[in-house]
């Protein structure tokens, strides 16, 4: 995008007529956190309930009752997907140079924070910027779940400018509002006083917007969200019906002529002849909002392909091999390779930008090597690891032969030093063969 011999105003102007509609991510951010739940917040929808009191009629609140299945839902994606940390295949050793940029930036938490938000709020971004020194790179997420408010603009399918919105304090405590807008070409800060200043350019060091956008049209709980809000006010109607029923109430049939004391132990009642009095018993018919409750529950994880991995379900389902494993965890996997669509993209420009900022800035000798390096992904999905069938099935393949070697065998158990470790068994090997011979010739 150029925005070259506009000034601030008109740059302002044309930009937020590009803005998208948030009022999808605004209320996304509110099903995410449970404590914002419009079972919490609308009063118009779940109103509280009105008494007599001897004051008149008054307001008194109702049982409020959240479920964070939208959290859930993320969370479980996210371990699934990135759990276990990508795997990264180089063409050159300049990747050494990358993976130190990766490891110093904590790229596998970055990552999954990421993924988060993605699927929480269905955006994130990732600024790559330079430190004061110019002698290091570090990144900046931009999180909708923090407040974060910032938005691409896309050309022929191509990002031509990234814009951020930022609101600040200055010594005065007053709020100051910001943009700042990244091209392929220069990086623009803007300040709102009475209009819009500009509040300095710098030259793009390195030819491409520092930027890593990725965004998906829906929440991963979007199809499900109704279903939640149904299963939150059958739990908060069913509070209620708790509490109305809590303490015991007594119904009479005839005349009492006398009440026990309050507070008095072993009471006694005196009732005319004939009279009966018992306790108003309540029928609990609750199984058909059990079974709807149970329903809405089982759908919510299957509509989002979630597994439901409760200690009552794996209790249920009993010791599981590794191939059932396996397809009790498909539903997932799928879903985690759908997902690369997103994150193909999302990780493979990430590299770029560090192998930018290396050639043009940070390692100009390395440029050509740089160039020329390309990195295949590779996503490892969590799965849970039955070795002793995956053990069976290869002796299985080999005609029952030994598969590996004892120090290969110790090695994997994390002994650090196997042939130390095996020396030592050998010797206590020997000294129980010399003690038990000593022991059958009463040496």
């Amino acid at each position: 995008m150029d925005l070259k011999g506009l000034d601030a105003e008109e740059i302002v102007k044309k930009l937020d007529k590009l803005r998208p509609n948030t009022d999808y991510l605004s209320k996304a951010v509110l099903q995410y956190n449970v404590e914002t739940h419009e079972i919490f917040t609308n009063k118009t929808k779940y109103p509280d309930k009105l008494v007599e009191t001897e004051e008149g009629t008054a307001s008194q609140p109702i049982n409020r009752i959240g479920f964070a299945f939208q959290q859930l839902i993320v969370d479980k994606i996210v371990a699934f997907g990135f759990g276990k940390p990508v795997t990264y295949i180089p063409t050159n050793d300049s990747f050494s140079l990358v993976q130190d940029v990766l490891k110093q930036n904590k790229i596998i938490s970055l990552t999954r924070d990421a993924a988060r938000e993605v699927y929480g709020t269905t955006k994130v971004a990732e600024v790559w910027y330079l430190t004061p020194e110019a002698d290091r790179l570090r990144v900046k997420l931009l999180r909708p779940t923090e407040g974060d408010v910032f938005y691409p603009v896309f050309e022929n399918g191509d990002m031509t400018a990234f814009v951020r919105e930022i609101i600040l304090k200055d010594d005065s405590d007053k709020e100051v509002e910001y943009r700042e807008i990244y091209t392929a070409e220069e990086k623009i800060v803007l300040k709102k006083e009475s209009q819009w200043i500009e509040e300095g350019r710098e030259r793009n060091l390195i030819g491409k917007i520092p930027v890593v956008y990725g965004s998906q049209k829906k929440t991963e709980w979007d199809i499900v969200q109704v279903l939640i809000e149904r299963m939150e006010e059958l739990a908060s109607g069913h509070a209620e019906t708790n509490d109305y029923h809590a303490d015991p109430k007594v119904k009479a049939k005839g005349e009492l002529t006398g009440f026990a004391r309050k507070g008095q132990k072993g009471a006694i009642f005196q009732m005319e002849k004939d009279s009966e009095l018992d306790y108003l018993t309540w029928d609990n018919n609750t199984e058909s909002q059990k079974l709807e409750f149970d329903n809405l529950k089982e759908f919510v994880y299957k509509l989002t392909q979630t597994p439901d991995i409760s200690f009552e379900k794996l209790k249920s389902m009993g010791a599981i091999s590794g191939v059932a494993a396996q397809y009790y965890f498909m539903d997932i996997h799928l879903k985690v390779e759908m997902k690369r669509e997103i994150w193909d993209d999302y990780l493979t420009r990430r590299i770029n930008i560090i192998k930018a900022f290396l050639a043009n800035v940070l390692s100009t000798k390395d440029a050509k090597k740089l160039e020329e390096l390309e990195v295949d992904i590779v996503y490892n999905p969590y799965m849970i690891n039955d070795m002793k069938e995956k053990i069976s099935y290869l002796m299985d393949a080999t005609g029952g032969q030994a598969i590996m070697s004892v120090e290969t065998a110790m090695r994997n158990l994390g002994i650090d030093d196997p042939v130390e470790e095996m020396q030592r068994i050998r010797d206590e090997n020997e000294y129980s063969a010399e003690t038990e011979n000593a022991k059958t010739f009463g040496l």
